[in-house]
């Protein structure tokens, strides 16, 4: 416990320190530098703003398909096999859409050594979009009329050591679109993307992502939804927390479901998307000596939607509510799933591309300098915190002050660092129209008669100024009185307000507008003020304007282990639960701490799973303090006012009950949704997670004020004082701090930046407009092997193989559809592929064939190569230029792609290269690579 003398030297230390490190921060949120991104934005640009594109629409009642799916580690022929039988029986029940998961082709891997046989499994086995194995895959789903995602690697053009963790899109004509995950947790294999997919469905837009490209990366489907996407699809590969809880040998889903659950929810209820994810299911990876494999994935494939209330689920539940777990197979929707386009992602309803790209392009530009954007605090020193379940008297902020300083005395004499009051109560959140006196019903009476004088909104009528140094006049009476108590006590005080801007009111509209603002009070008596972003609706706009600068401070009472000084960010109700841009914003520029008063009526549900999320994703404790208690002014049982002002502007009260108070009416609650203080729950009990629950979250007992048995005791309405309201923690911040894998500020920034660019008028670009790739450096080397190819009498066998690996690569772009001018070098790097290989060939010698020794067209596999029972593979054209894939031709007797065996022991890649139409005549050649693994 941190008991504070306002005298003492460390009093003084703190003071002096608040204010330098307040302003150093609040300050240094600069220009952005003019670094050239790599990022590619143009194809989904392309797709979400076509003429005619679709993004409303109906998936009918059994035509989505998520699969829970086993494969066989590194055997791609089998999980092809078992991938094609699963679409034909989905064809047969009428699916339209089944999406596999991660890695389904072969098994996953994660891994970043290249010695090590997981690592060459993934690389030697990557795939293109114009492999057979591909090509025969698209070739089903032309046949079926449907769309089909998996998740494969793929190789990369001119890189033979790493390969992309890549979704294969398959669309019911039949063409590939592949979309390489762009935060790969899977070790140095795996090359992080840079491409954001949209594809257009006939019920909509439909987006990729990958696993953690989801859970820990909301900046892409934040991109997605403000293009207007509806469908969210995750091939995933997750298993966090899949562990043995109770000791009986078998893994519980408990802490993977809340894991699980926890990412998706918020994302489907936050953005409005609907969502198909697809696990694997069973063990996984290169088994051991002993045949063990290193992965046990649990399935729990879902389809679900979201809303302020929770997550409706489509497929994937028990019938007690849990997730399935421990079984293949594949779901369907249950139900009609309607897809539509989000309104938290329109410019519209504050949603500020133009903001978020130069947030992310300050990041990006500090990263680029070779500065870390991964922080760990690793102190269980943090302050004592407190929230106040509170609702103010409305207009009257004479009462609210004094009903804080209350609080605010209690908090200091329970020892508290940092004291959090909600949104808006020094005056009350509710918009009364101010026409006349039809807001002057305040019981405040003094309050009443300014009301009636003005047209004004009670807010702007009462609003006062915030930021100053100690000692400060210009601020506002009420700032100033918490500001001392803040100097008085040695505290953090933070409060909601209305906060007056320095040249008086903003007149938007012809209507005088102030800030929805928190106070910031330092310890040293000054103040500052974070103005909120994103406003709700109409009970905001009609009397605010947002705020546009991200506010952080330091706390340099509390250090981490490398010394450096605690900070936290600010921000306001909808602005953490809806708006994730700023949370990340703080959190990766090494925020620990996130502050979030706010007035909202969401359930525990909706608050843990939203705010929530920054602690357990993105490494931010957070403080978040909602109004608790009726919210308005007071009417009777006929919804009357019962205060009111006569012809002299004098206030008379009706004698009547109070029955109600006029934000929610009669007989119904304003605000029952109590505070939260949530650290990570670390390893509080010495378990990973909480055993009982499943969460990854302590909130030590707070938030679960929606029950009427823990509140029975607490003060419910506006202005009452109880210490019983006041909700006390000492912060544990031993497991804060910013740590995603393979974040992409720039990236990120760009995708805003194409946003702004088309939704945010007068918005100045910082970045150019793509351009489509240029494919045709690949048009003459691919014209002439596949002139080689036909030619197999011409040049050796050997001397081809590396011809048609290296044309597998140029198909693949030139049938590219995702790719813009960003992704030049591959073009590049596969036209000197290719040209290489064809400078390689080698003339057959003009030897007559040996009698005993007939001439062969296709050279037959070693028999090592191909194990007994591997079903032939089908062979496939190389695919037209435009990247549409044909059904494929077959031979019979046609050699196999070669499998690994479920231990790894061997790799052995047989591939079964494709009938070329030339001429009007085909050739079949085949090609084979090994590569020994120990």
């Amino acid at each position: 416990m941190h008991m504070h003398n306002a005298s003492s030297p460390s009093m003084r230390g703190r003071r002096i320190a608040a204010i330098a490190s307040a302003a150093a921060l609040i300050c240094s949120f600069g220009a952005v530098g003019a670094t050239p991104a790599f990022a590619d934005t143009y194809s989904s640009d392309l797709v979400a703003t076509a003429e005619g594109a679709v993004t409303r629409g109906t998936i009918p009642a059994g035509a989505l398909s998520v699969v829970n799916f086993a494969p066989k580690w590194g055997d791609k022929q089998a999980n092809k096999a078992s991938m094609l039988a699963t679409m034909e029986q989905a064809h047969a029940n009428g699916v339209k859409m089944i999406v596999f998961p991660e890695m389904a082709l072969t098994g996953y891997v994660s891994s970043s050594d290249p010695d090590s046989p997981a690592y060459r499994m993934a690389v030697s086995q990557a795939e293109t979009t114009a492999s057979p194995i591909t090509q025969e895959i698209a070739a089903k789903a032309k046949e079926y009329g449907m769309w089909v995602v998996y998740g494969t690697p793929e190789r990369i053009p001119g890189d033979s050591s790493h390969a992309y963790n890549s979704a294969f899109a398959i669309s019911p004509e039949g063409k590939v679109s592949s979309y390489q995950k762009i935060a790969p947790v899977e070790g140095a294999w795996a090359t992080p993307g840079t491409t954001p997919v949209i594809l257009q469905t006939e019920w909509g837009l439909m987006g990729l992502s990958i696993c953690y490209d989801t859970y820990a990366n909301p900046e892409i489907e934040r991109y997605y939804a403000a293009q207007g996407v509806g469908l969210l699809v995750n091939p995933t590969a997750t298993s966090r927390s899949y562990t043995d809880i109770d000791g009986d040998g078998v893994k519980d889903g408990k802490g993977w479901e809340w894991y699980y659950r926890n990412r998706l929810e918020s994302i489907a209820s936050r953005d409005g998307l609907v969502i198909a994810s697809a696990d694997l299911v069973g063990p996984d990876g290169y088994a051991d000596e002993n045949g063990k494999q290193p992965y046990d994935f649990p399935g729990g494939s879902v389809i679900l939607t979201g809303s302020f209330a929770g997550a409706n689920y489509a497929a994937g539940l028990n019938e007690d509510g849990s997730i399935a777990v421990g079984t293949e197979g594949a779901l369907t929707n249950a139900k009609d799933l309607r897809l539509s386009t989000p309104s938290t992602t329109q410019v519209a309803n504050d949603f500020h591309p133009d903001y978020y790209a130069k947030w992310y392009g300050e990041l990006a530009d500090r990263k680029d300098a070779g500065e870390s954007l991964s922080y760990s605090f690793g102190s269980t020193d943090g302050p004592k915190v407190a929230v106040a379940n509170v609702s103010g008297v409305w207009a009257d902020k004479a009462a609210n002050t004094k009903m804080m300083a209350k609080y605010a005395e209690q908090a200091h004499a329970d020892g508290v660092d940092l004291l959090v009051f909600p949104e808006t109560v020094l005056t009350g959140y509710d918009s009364t129209d101010p026409k006349g006196d039809a807001d002057a019903h305040s019981v405040n009476a003094e309050v009443n008669r300014v009301l009636a004088a003005s047209d004004d909104y009670m807010q702007v009528l009462l609003a006062e100024k915030v930021k100053g140094a100690d000692g400060d006049t210009t601020r506002g009476e009420s700032v100033q009185r918490m500001a001392q108590l803040a100097k008085d006590y040695g505290m953090y005080i933070v409060f909601g307000l209305a906060e007056m801007p320095d040249g008086g009111p903003i007149v938007d509209g012809g209507v005088k507008k102030v800030y929805n603002s928190a106070a910031i009070c330092f310890p040293d008596g000054h103040t500052e003020s974070y103005q909120k972003m994103h406003r709700a609706g109409s009970e905001e706009t009609v009397w605010s304007v947002p705020g546009n600068t991200p506010v952080m401070f330091e706390m340099p009472e509390w250090t981490g282990k490398d010394g450096s000084a605690l900070k936290a960010g600010v921000n306001i109700c909808r602005d953490g639960h809806f708006y994730p841009e700023l949370g990340r914003y703080y959190a990766a520029s090494g925020a620990e701490l996130l502050i979030h008063p706010t007035a909202t009526g969401g359930n525990p549900w909706y608050r843990e799973t939203r705010i929530g999320s920054y602690t357990d994703r993105d490494g931010m404790a957070a403080v978040t303090a909602n109004l608790w208690g009726q919210d308005g002014y007071p009417i009777d049982s006929d919804g009357k006012p019962i205060y009111s002002v006569d012809a002299n502007g004098e206030t008379v009260s009706s004698g009547k009950d109070v029955a109600g108070y006029n934000y929610s009416g009669v007989g119904r609650d304003s605000f029952r949704s109590t505070s939260l203080i949530i650290n990570a729950w670390g390893r509080k009990n010495g378990t990973s997670f909480d055993y009982a629950t499943g969460s990854a979250l302590d909130t030590s007992g707070t938030g679960n004020g929606a029950t009427a048995d823990v509140t029975k005791d607490w003060y419910f309405g506006q202005g009452g004082f109880d210490p019983d309201n006041l909700e006390t923690r000492t912060m544990d911040l031993s497991r804060a701090g910013f740590r995603i894998t393979n974040f992409q500020p720039r990236l990120y920034s760009q995708m805003y930046d194409a946003l702004a660019q088309r939704t945010v008028p007068g918005y100045s670009a910082m970045y150019s407009t793509g351009s489509p790739l240029d494919t045709s450096a690949l048009d003459e080397p691919a014209a002439k092997a596949d002139a080689a190819i036909a030619s197999p009498s011409e040049y050796t066998a050997e001397s081809v193989e590396p011809v048609q690996e290296a044309l597998f690569d140029a198909r693949s772009l030139l049938g590219n559809t995702t790719f813009s001018a960003e992704q030049q070098p591959l073009v590049e790097a596969a036209a000197a592929e290719l040209n290489t290989a064809l400078a390689g060939l080698e003339k057959v010698a003009s030897t007559p064939a040996d009698p005993a020794e007939p001439n062969q067209t296709a050279t037959p596999a070693d028999p090592v190569d191909a194990p007994a029972g591997t079903p032939a593979d089908p062979q496939s054209p190389s695919g037209p230029a435009d990247g549409t894939v044909d059904a494929p031709a077959t031979a019979a007797g046609a050699p196999a792609i070669g499998a690994l065996s479920s231990t790894g022991s061997q790799i052995a890649l047989v591939a079964a290269l494709a009938l070329m139409g030339v001429a009007g005549g085909g050739v079949l050649i085949v090609a084979k690579r090994k590569a020994h693994v120990e």
